[in-house]
């Protein structure tokens, strides 16, 4: 056999094995300090921090790309008249938005159900003015976290009453891993699952100059 078509055939069932077997990471962090999340796949890796408005691409540990999510101000133009949107159709429109959003929601948990949860952190603190009302709160919400940790693996909880200051603080972390061979089967069934052609006319007529 010749050696380039084993070499070919080689690179084609190494490519394979990449896509059925290698994984991909997410990561999440949302608290009253970071905004961020990061998405990695074999030697590269995405990111974005929305708390300094930047966004960036990294492989084997070294930054190759660097950005900004803060829009770039633009001079002055004349003011002109924005068409405003006719929410009318969207209720016209019900059957195709109706779909749409079950082929999301179906996709989506089809997605989580193929994923691994890594990690999930729930940081939650609770205060009100009356301490009589935190104190039912914090005990309603205790007695759900239990059960929830116990659904969940890898899973924290914690919930912290303040019986002095009003205050709601809130931290989550999220760590799922899910397979490259998933991801991509999911996002190519929804896109063939969506009426697209729908969808489009839908956005046309949501513009649409009114008689």
């Amino acid at each position: 056999m010749n050696l380039w078509l084993l070499i070919v055939l080689l690179l084609i069932f190494i490519i394979i094995m990449i896509l059925f077997f290698s994984h991909i990471f997410f990561h999440l962090i949302l608290d009253d300090k970071k905004k961020k999340g990061d998405l990695r796949w074999l030697f590269g890796s995405l990111y974005l921090d929305f708390t300094v408005k930047k966004m960036g691409f990294d492989l084997f540990n070294r930054k190759i790309w660097r950005g900004s999510l803060r829009k770039k101000k633009k001079p002055p133009k004349k003011k002109e008249r924005r068409k405003k949107p006719n929410y009318i159709i969207l209720w016209q429109e019900k059957d195709t938005m109706v779909k749409t959003a079950k082929t999301f929601f179906s996709s989506m948990s089809n997605l989580l159900k193929r994923s691994k949860l890594e990690r999930f952190l729930l940081d939650f603190k609770i205060g009100t003015p009356d301490p009589a009302l935190t104190g039912v709160l914090y005990g309603g919400l205790s007695s759900l976290s239990f059960p929830l940790q116990s659904l969940l693996r890898n899973s924290s909880i914690y919930i912290y009453p303040d019986f002095e200051t009003k205050s709601f603080k809130t931290k989550v972390e999220i760590s799922l891993k899910t397979r490259l061979f998933d991801a991509f089967w999911v996002i190519v069934k929804a896109f063939f699952l969506l009426p697209k052609i729908a969808i489009i006319k839908v956005i046309r007529k949501l513009y649409k100059k009114r008689r």
